[in-house]
């Protein structure tokens, strides 16, 4: 039988990152050494303290339904966090559960764009903010994120982007895949142009802990005054907790908008894992330093991944504020993205993730995720050295 696919998935790639991935997977199947740096996602392993918690809720049975919007002990665990480090004041009732950050995108766009309505995302940006606009029937209108402006926003050109057909901007800072922090005069007149022109503001803060710039540090948009009320918040623990596959985000947003995505989240999940919930309160009261270890961790990666990749005749790269992404420029390759990638896998197996992937903008880079071991890297940066070499 051959059925046709719904007309809403024709524009929707799957992820390169998944792809190279796969094909990571099949080589080191048959055998095959690979250095990959490809997913966004921590080597280290989720925290003891938080497994216990789990093994606890699993004896104790908490192996129910939950409420749809979450458990009260962990969305309370969760206002306390924002209050503590980002100064943000927001109830239990302001506080969705989902399953990862992925639902929250989902239900944040869907529960409020209608087909023909504009969204404004971030070129280059995780490809997800492209493609769920396009399954809502959504027009995605993008905003150039530049190298030689240090991957600031240009408030101009988001200007000149906006029609009154304009309902919502993306923010996601720190970014996959440059690993730039808006700094917080570039936050700031999004915020202003966001009141100015009546938008919603979809911010994705999943890499907030994980910044390293004291003079630039994370600053939420919906600190800054009259923002909370048009701010849909996305946040979890895949990232700085090493929790991936534990399926743990949550949306902050005022009870009049999480009311519509908490309804559009039950009919795709009725509810986030119980037991990781319980698990993931753990991981947010009693958090046993785990943070800061990786954090200084990764700090010491990149610092020692920018520093070899500036030192090549062909590649070179900006010292990323947050996350765990280096944005490696090879446009003095004369390659594509994708033929870049293809080659340093075929040739030196090293795999690395086409930057075209998340938009035109990446055209000419590659992502190089530092979620490795040193020994990773090494290993790495000696290919690209020889890779260097070829050109």
């Amino acid at each position: 039988m051959n059925f046709k696919q719904a007309d809403r998935l024709k524009n929707v790639p799957m992820s390169k990152t998944r792809i190279i991935f796969g094909k990571c997977l099949d080589l080191t199947r048959q055998g095959v050494d690979i250095t990959a740096l490809t997913l966004g996602e921590p080597d280290f392993g989720t925290p003891q303290p938080v497994k216990e918690a789990c093994k606890d809720a699993l004896d104790k049975g908490y192996t129910k339904y939950t409420d749809n919007i979450g458990i009260l002990q962990l969305r309370q665990a969760i206002c306390d966090k924002l209050k503590r480090e980002n100064r943000l004041d927001y109830s239990s009732d302001e506080i969705l559960v989902t399953t990862g950050v992925a639902q929250g995108m989902f239900a944040g766009i869907l529960s409020f764009l209608n087909p023909g309505d504009e969204i404004l995302v971030p070129d280059p940006v995780y490809l997800t903010y492209a493609a769920i606009p396009e399954i809502a029937g959504a027009v995605v209108k993008k905003y150039r994120l530049l190298e030689e402006n240090d991957f600031q926003a240009d408030i101009d050109e988001i200007e000149s982007l906006i029609t009154e057909k304009t309902k919502m901007i993306v923010i996601v800072s720190p970014n996959n895949p440059t690993g730039s922090v808006l700094k917080k005069e570039n936050v700031e007149a999004i915020a202003d142009t966001a009141k100015k022109h009546d938008l919603i503001v979809l911010a994705d803060e999943i890499y907030e802990r994980l910044t390293y710039s004291d003079e630039n540090p994370h600053i939420s948009i919906a600190s800054f005054p009259g923002m909370k009320e048009r701010t849909i918040l996305l946040n979890g623990l895949s990232k700085s907790m090493a929790m991936t596959g534990w399926r743990i985000g949550y949306i902050a947003a005022p009870a009049d908008m999480l009311e519509p995505m908490n309804r559009l989240c039950f009919y795709m999940t009725a509810g986030t894992t119980s037991f990781a919930q319980y698990a993931a309160v753990t991981a947010l009261k009693d958090e046993d330093g785990s943070v800061e270890k990786m954090r200084l961790q990764f700090k010491t990666r990149r610092d020692y991944l920018v520093a070899e990749i500036n030192k090549m005749k062909n590649f070179s790269c900006t010292m990323p504020d947050g996350a765990f992404y280096v944005f490696m420029n090879i446009k003095k390759t004369g390659m594509t993205s994708d033929e870049f990638c293809d080659y340093a896998l075929e040739k030196y197996r090293l795999a690395l993730i086409p930057a075209d992937a998340f938009g035109d903008c990446g055209k000419g880079y590659v992502r190089i995720s530092y979620a490795a071991s040193m020994e990773t890297l090494q290993k790495a940066v000696a290919s690209l050295k020889l890779l260097d070499d070829q050109f």
